[in-house]
Parts: C-alpha cells; structure tokens; sequence
C-alpha cells in the first residue's frame, strides 16, 4: 500500500478524470480538483490566474485537462487545442518548480505524439512524428520543460485509443454497430492501439504512487490490432454483422483532417516502459476488453 498523499487533479469530470477521482480516494489519497468553475480550486488560464496557495500540501499534480480533440479542426480549434493544453501546463509546471518541496507532474499527452501513420511500431524510444497531434503533443510536454529543468518529477502518460462505453470513441462506434450497419474503415489494414479504461487508470495510478518512475510511457494494451480485428471484435461482442464498410474518403469528407489524424490513423504502439515496470494488464486482449466495458 502507497502511503497516502495528496494529488490535485484537473480534468475532474471527465472520463478518465471521474474514474481516476475514484480509484485514488479508494486508495486512500485526498483529491482535490481543480477547476475554471466548480472544483475545490479556481484557476483562469487564459489569465495565468492560479491561486497562490494551490500547490499546497500537494505531492502530485495530475493534469488531463484540454479543449477536445473530436472536432472539426478550423483554425481557431486549433489555436484552443494547444493553448488550452500548453499555457496549462506551462503555469502548472512554474508554479511546481517554485514550490520548496516540488510536486510531481503526471501529464496527459496521447500515443499521436509518434505521429498517425507508422509502417514501423514504436516505442517510448521512437521519435516523435507527422502531423498536427504529433505537434500538439510536442509543445504539450515540452511546456513541462521547467519543471524538469528544476529537477521535478514529470511523466508523460501517452494514450491510445480508450475503451470505455460511456465516452470516447468506443461510445461514438456502438449505435451505428448496435444497429447492425457497422464496418471496417477504410482498408482495415490501419492498426489500433487502445487500452481500456479501468487499465489507464491503474497507469495513472502507477505513475501517482511510484516515485521512481518518470518520462514517457506508452498507455496501451500490449496487443493492438487492425481496425478489420477491432470491427469484427465489436461486431462479435454485440452479436451485430459487421458488413457495411465506410470508405476513406467518406470519413474525410466528414471530418476533414481530424479524421485523417485519428479515425484513418496507422500506429502501433508498444508499451516497452509498462512492462519494464512489470505493470499486469487486466484486460490485455480486445474481447475481453469490449466484454468488460459493455456489460459494465
């Protein structure tokens, strides 16, 4: 057992934010949330407004808030997708490294930062790649730089693909499969990486509580699969055919080049950091995964 500390959390309400709240008070840490409105601390990031006494007491910041992804990418959602994750993480991180006894950073960031279209698997080693989330995902750990630099402990947590029926991109996949009208995208050739949620938070979990652990780590199950697997998986959990693929140029036309980075995204990822760590996976294998999450 971790001994108990005190972790503030922004991203709060969120999917992976509601479960994380949970899973730490479980374990007997204090969370406080933070906030633009409603949590136990008030922060103005635009303004660079951060109470002067939020960072105390606190052992680790963990930080997954940010304007979301699954948009139409116009250019104003794109100044708001890395101003609302840098000028965050910027100001999180100075005020970490000025404090006497300096908080660890946990930092959301997401497997894109190795770019949307791999021919090779990658790992925490690789190079980051093409593409605006690669980019997003540059300038969003580099904002910790600081807090690195005054030899603060910050871990980038590198996300695939979540699975969970209650948000996400699984949520957006069941209606249409449920109904039958389900399929491949694309070529299915483009390969997945996911990790189910009750994983991601034990990641989480692992990052908080683990004082020798730092840099990146790939969030993934260590298997991924083509996109072909995951629809026939899904397709297979919900008792649903799955033969009504949806083309390419389809998804591009509706959802420009959001879709291209992630919908139409080719990238394996390995998890080399997680199972260095010797980090037990509860569901590694994608039907046990969809099993867990649906009948939840």
């Amino acid at each position: 057992m971790s001994p108990a500390q005190t972790i503030l959390l922004s991203g709060a309400n969120g999917l992976i934010g509601s479960a994380l709240r949970k899973a730490l008070s479980a374990k007997g840490h204090t969370v406080r949330t933070l906030s633009r409105s409603s949590g136990d601390v008030l922060w103005d990031v635009s303004a660079g407004d951060l109470p002067e006494d939020a960072l105390d007491g606190v052992d680790v910041i963990v930080h997954l808030a940010g304007e979301p992804i699954a948009q139409r990418w116009t250019t104003e959602a794109k100044k708001k997708i890395v101003e609302s994750r840098v000028k965050s993480t910027q100001l999180l991180s100075e005020r970490a490294a000025a404090q006497a006894k300096r908080p660890a950073l946990v930092l959301a960031s997401g497997s894109n930062y190795y770019g949307y279209d791999c021919e090779e698997l990658v790992d925490e080693s690789a190079a980051s790649g093409g593409g605006f989330l690669a980019e997003v995902c540059r300038a969003w750990e580099g904002a910790a730089q600081l807090l690195r630099d005054a030899d603060g402990r910050v871990v980038m947590v590198r996300t695939g693909i979540v699975l969970s029926a209650e948000g996400g991109a699984l949520a957006k996949m069941l209606p249409p499969f449920k109904l039958g009208v389900g399929g491949k995208i694309a070529s299915g050739k483009q390969r997945m990486s996911w990790i189910g949620l009750e994983d991601l938070v034990a990641v989480y979990c692992l990052a908080v509580e683990d004082a020798t652990v730092t840099g990146p780590i790939n969030a993934v199950a260590p298997n991924f699969v083509t996109n072909l697997e995951f629809t026939k998986t899904l397709g297979g959990a919900l008792g649903r055919p799955t033969i009504f693929p949806l083309p390419g140029g389809v998804v591009e036309l509706l959802f420009g080049e959001m879709g291209k980075e992630t919908v139409l995204g080719n990238l394996g990822v390995e998890p080399r950091r997680l199972r260095e760590l010797g980090f037990t996976w509860k569901t590694a294998d994608l039907k046990a995964a969809l099993e867990s999450t649906l009948t939840d």
